[in-house]
């Protein structure tokens, strides 16, 4: 095979890439779009029903019950009700985790993958202890220690994922560092820190965005493993770890009290994780 055939059938190759992009990134982005919409707008019509309240005549209704389109928990509560508002809790924690962990860990790799050295060796052997620990070990101590609050939860989340976040950013930023826009930059003068914030931070975002899409279903499922173990916001604030972890005693006579929170986490964590690989391989295609 000539070189000027390669040329072509890498181009025709790129091509179906980015044609098939648009399809494997609407799609699971207009579900999380709805999911989204549906935890945090629908509460605020006052068409649900009181999550935090319940009747115990009203226990474990099934889906479709009158009022409980959803069916009712142990307590009487609408499962509905309770689904969408401990969506918030999964998607402001996933979201404000990851980009906490991204600024944190990401700005400490991309400065030891930028100036190297000392600097760099201290910060991957302080990341190597962090990494030693079992990444949930470290979150459900950090949670413990912390006490129970959302706020709590983000920061024990943050643990959890600062340290990918900066070995993702070091591997990054060793691939630009050696670029002739970086020497270029030296050459006219530029301080390391404009380069570090100016040149290298803009052009490590692509695969950082990837890499924080993935993330936030990673914490997402950490914060429902905190709430399901009675780490997260205390209730009766309604979370999908904390609804399975009530409902799991009656497995056999109520499912869905289980079955529709975890529903809602598993089309959540599924929708990022194809919209981040979707993302990642259109750039790999450019």
């Amino acid at each position: 095979m000539s070189v000027p055939t390669v040329s072509i059938h890498l181009q025709k190759l790129r091509r179906r890439k980015w044609q098939g992009a648009p399809i494997t990134i609407a799609l699971p982005a207009t579900i999380l779009l709805l999911l989204l919409v549906l935890c945090f707008l629908v509460p605020l019509t006052g068409w649900l029903a009181d999550p935090m309240q319940g009747t115990l005549s009203e226990a474990r209704k099934p889906p479709g019950s009158p009022g409980h389109a959803l069916g009712s928990d142990a307590l009487g509560m609408d499962i509905l009700a309770r689904v969408l508002v401990g969506g918030q809790a999964s998607f402001i924690v996933g979201i404000g985790a990851t980009v906490l962990g991204l600024i944190v860990g990401g700005l400490f790799g991309a400065a030891a993958g930028f100036f190297h050295g000392a600097f760099d060796a201290i910060t991957m052997r302080v990341l190597d202890v962090f990494l030693s620990i079992p990444a949930l070990v470290l979150a459900l101590t950090v949670a413990a220690f912390l006490g129970p609050s959302r706020f709590n939860e983000i920061l024990a989340v943050t643990f959890f994922l600062a340290p990918a976040s900066a070995r993702m950013a070091r591997a990054a930023t060793l691939n630009v560092r050696h670029e002739d826009y970086i020497a270029a930059a030296r050459l006219n003068g530029s301080s390391d820190l404009f380069i570090l914030f100016r040149h290298v931070v803009p052009n490590i975002a692509s695969p950082m965005l990837t890499f924080a899409i993935l993330q936030v279903g990673v914490a997402i499922i950490v914060q429902a493993s905190l709430s399901y173990l009675g780490l997260g916001a205390p209730p009766p604030a309604p979370s999908w770890g904390s609804m399975m972890a009530l409902g799991q005693q009656y497995l056999a006579t109520a499912p869905w009290i289980v079955l529709i929170p975890g529903a809602f986490l598993l089309t959540t964590v599924i929708c990022l994780n194809l919209l981040g690989e979707a993302v990642r391989e259109r750039w790999d295609a450019r």
